[in-house]
């Protein structure tokens, strides 16, 4: 992954309609009117699912009787989906701060077809590599807004304690520009997401091809491309209660679900 990671935590502040003086910020509350924001407090569930691209950063993998190996001669494609609890505050009409905890499980996929070994009249091949995880996470999102429309900017950072096949780590760090209407109840946006993620494997793998030993390996992957488009759509059904869907499209593919109580 990225990312994973990831992954790629996502919390989108909408403007509401409250009707007790309780619901607001935690500070600068003179700054919103009476009844016109959200409960404090959230928990939410995040779904989130992604497809990308990576590229390698750095490879040592030898195999026999074959030289240094051109990185842009291997293809790596991941795939990933995310599940994860959000606990959240609004600190201020324009802050709101958030933690996560959640769970990982992802497969990248490694073709070394393009790899010519001589003497071998076969490909090598893709191999995959799976894992799965804990996800930790934080992030802030700045906000401004009318009752009409919306800017946000959400900056999430997650690193993941991995098991599976090899030796590995994940860490992203993702930034979600969005711009919205709010049609009565209902919110949609347009923006995107820029990923940096840093992926890293190593141990030893067994190439599909006859009389090759065990080649031990040490990889480590980022990103192919930053930016993605998005687009979403939002229901609040109250000051306590948010429900939004987004999808992104172009270099990478992403889906989002949230759903988030407020107290």
């Amino acid at each position: 992954m990225h990312k994973l990671l990831i992954a790629l935590l996502l919390l989108l502040p909408l403007t509401g309609h409250a009707d007790e003086s309780k619901y607001g910020p935690l500070f600068m509350k003179d700054l919103v009117d009476e009844g016109d924001f959200f409960a404090p407090w959230g928990v939410g569930i995040d779904i989130f699912t992604m497809d990308q691209d990576y590229s390698i950063k750095s490879l040592q993998f030898q195999l026999p009787g074959v030289g240094d190996i051109d990185p842009s001669a291997i293809k790596v494609k991941n795939n990933l989906s995310n599940y994860d609890i959000k606990l959240d505050v609004w600190v201020t009409p324009f802050l709101n701060v958030f933690g996560l905890v959640g769970k990982l499980n992802a497969r990248t996929y490694v073709d070394l077809g393009g790899v010519q070994v001589p003497g071998l009249p076969i490909s090598l091949g893709t191999f995959p590599v799976s894992y799965d995880g804990t996800v930790y996470g934080g992030g802030v999102n700045l906000v401004y807004g009318t009752k009409r429309w919306f800017a946000a900017l959400n900056n999430t950072w997650t690193s993941t304690s991995l098991n599976g096949d090899f030796d590995s780590s994940v860490s992203s760090f993702t930034i979600q520009p969005r711009l919205g209407v709010i049609v009565d109840q209902w919110t949609m946006w347009v923006g995107g997401m820029w990923l940096d993620t840093t992926e890293k494997h190593s141990g030893t793998i067994t190439l599909p091809a006859p009389g090759l030993p065990p080649v031990p390996f040490n990889v480590e992957l980022e990103t192919a491309e930053k930016w993605n488009y998005a687009v979403g759509i939002g229901r609040i059904f109250s000051p306590q209660a948010t429900l939004y869907f987004e999808l992104g499209f172009g270099q990478r593919n992403h889906t989002l679900f949230n759903f988030t109580y407020r107290f």
